[in-house]
C-alpha cells in the first residue's frame, strides 16, 4: 500500500504541475475577480448538469438549444469560454486517468460496455 500511496502522491504532483491544471487555476482566478460572472458560470454548469442527469425525461437536443439561447450572452464572453475550456481540459485529464486504470486493471464492474 505504501508503494501505491507514493504513486498517488506522484500522480497528484503531476496533475498539479500539468499545463491543463495550471491554465485552469489561472483562468479561475480571473473569474473569481468577477463575482457576477462566476455566479453565472456556476448557474450555467448547474443547469447543464441537471439537464444531463435528467436527460432520459427530456428532449436533450431541445433542452441544449434552450440552454444555449438562455446563456448565449454569457458564452460570448472570452473569459467564460476560457474558463469552461480549461475546466473541460482538467476533466478530460481525469477521464484519461480513470480510463487508463480501468483498461489496465482487471476488475469486473458488473456490466458490459
Amino acid at each position: 500500500m505504501k508503494q501505491i500511496d507514493a504513486c498517488i502522491e506522484k500522480l497528484i504532483d503531476a496533475i498539479l504541475n500539468s499545463g491543463e491544471y495550471r491554465q485552469y487555476l489561472e483562468v479561475r482566478e480571473k473569474v473569481k475577480r468577477e463575482p457576477e460572472t462566476e455566479q453565472a458560470i456556476h448557474e450555467f454548469r448547474r443547469r447543464s448538469f441537471q439537464m444531463r442527469k435528467n436527460g432520459e425525461n427530456l428532449d436533450l437536443y431541445e433542452e441544449i438549444d434552450r440552454l444555449g439561447e438562455e446563456f448565449a450572452q454569457l458564452r460570448s464572453e472570452a473569459l467564460v469560454n476560457d474558463y469552461l475550456a480549461a475546466e473541460l481540459a482538467v476533466c478530460r485529464l481525469f477521464q484519461k486517468i480513470n480510463r487508463s486504470l480501468l483498461e489496465q486493471v482487471e476488475f469486473d464492474l458488473g456490466f458490459d460496455e
